[in-house]
This record gives structure tokens, sequence and C-alpha cells, in this order.
């Protein structure tokens, strides 16, 4: 497999551990560790599922290793996000790896803001403190090179706009490793968060944008539809 990934948690049991070779609905997760262990959860998902976060003294991850991912020189990102509250520490929610080690950070810091950070954990951009307490989407941006990669962090407080409401972006960051072999989403650091990720999805080719529901059709244009088929 490669890009572009997605991992929706659509069809998912309520309450339900995730598990390794499976994601509630697109790209299985090729890995899952931790605890506690990360469970689909529906009060604050995007659509019918969400994967819940529930930080503690030990990381949580759902991942797709170089089975699924390849090996990319660049990826652009896209999940929705229901946070309770900020987390008591900072904590990392996306990890970049080539080769077992890390080429990029996103993080979540305790003062609300989203970090992209290098290979050592150093920052990079940070935006403004994002909302708690309702549905935001989250775009992003990593090329992964050794000088002058392009860093990216989109905030869309209106999930469904097309307009971020907050970017932070540099175009000279060093200290990006250079390449990217694995992805693992959850969170990494010992902190006191719940947050709920939905809709996760990858791409080599860039950001991807938000999902647009399909209304339903209405009964008396569905009976007309019928009567024309027969």
């Amino acid at each position: 497999m490669a890009l572009p990934l997605v991992a929706t948690a659509e069809q998912g049991v309520l309450g339900a551990t995730v598990g390794t070779g499976e994601s509630g609905s697109g790209d299985p997760w090729d890995a899952v560790v931790g605890t506690p262990t990360i469970t689909y959860q529906s009060e604050h998902a995007r659509g019918r599922m969400a994967y819940q976060v529930v930080a503690g003294a030990a990381a949580q991850q759902l991942v797709w290793t170089s089975a699924s991912v390849g090996s990319v020189a660049q990826i652009y990102g896209r999940f929705y996000l229901w946070s309770h509250a900020h987390p008591s520490t900072p904590t990392g929610v996306f990890r970049f790896v080539a080769s077992g080690s890390q080429t990029a950070r996103l993080r979540y810091g305790n003062d609300g803001t989203l970090v992209l950070a290098d290979a050592g954990n150093a920052t990079e951009i940070t935006t403004a403190a994002i909302s708690t307490g309702k549905l935001i989407r989250v775009g992003f941006r990593v090329q992964f090179v050794a000088t002058n990669a392009t860093l990216v962090i989109n905030v869309y407080d209106n999930p469904a706009s097309l307009t971020p409401s907050d970017t932070a972006s540099i175009s000279t960051a060093a200290g990006v490793g250079t390449a990217c072999d694995r992805v693992e989403i959850g969170s990494f650091n010992s902190a006191t968060w719940t947050g709920c990720l939905s809709d996760i999805a990858l791409s080599a080719t860039g950001e991807p944008g938000p999902i647009v529901s399909t209304p339903p059709v209405p009964a008396l244009r569905r009976q007309t539809r019928a009567l024309l088929v027969r």
C-alpha cells in the first residue's frame, strides 16, 4: 500500500477497543499499542464514530507502518478533533518516523496550541490556542528534507469551511528528518487529556478537504425515481 490512507472509524463498535487489522472503515491499522486502549466513541465524532484517546502515564498509538505508508518525502494530512480540555502537559498527537527514529511531530500543548516540531522535538511552528468542547478540523503539511523544509498547520474552527481560521507555516525549517515510513497517532507523553479524532486522512499530493455529507433523498423524489425506473 501507499498514500493516500484514510481511517474514518465509522463502522466501529461503540466502546470497543480499536484493534490491529481494522480501522472501523478505511485502511486498517498495522499496529495498535499502549495503555489505556484507544476506543470507538460516538458522542463527539464528525460522523457516526471517532477514535477516543484517554491519555495517561503511557503512550497510546494507532499506527500505519511502512507496509501502508511506504517511504515518502512529504505528507499532507487532515483530522477532525474534539478536545474536552487542553492536555495537562504537552503531548504528541501525530508522530512521523523513518527507520525507527522520529522525523517530525505534531504536538498539542497545555496552552492549547498546536505545534509542528522537528526530529529533535524543537518547535518549528505554533498555532494560536484551539477551541475545546467543539468539533474542529485540522490540516497539515510536512516536507521531509534536511533544510528549507515546508511545514504548515491549518486550523478550521468551522470544520466544514474551506478557509482556515488560523494558519502557521514555515518554508525554512531545518532539523526535520529526510523521510517518513511510519505514522503514529494518539498520545505520546504522560498527560491528562481526553480527545476524539475522526476521519483521519493522509495524502502525498495535497491537504484533504472537509467531508461533505450528501443530504438524504426526500421520500417523494425516491418514489418518483422508482416509478420512472419501472
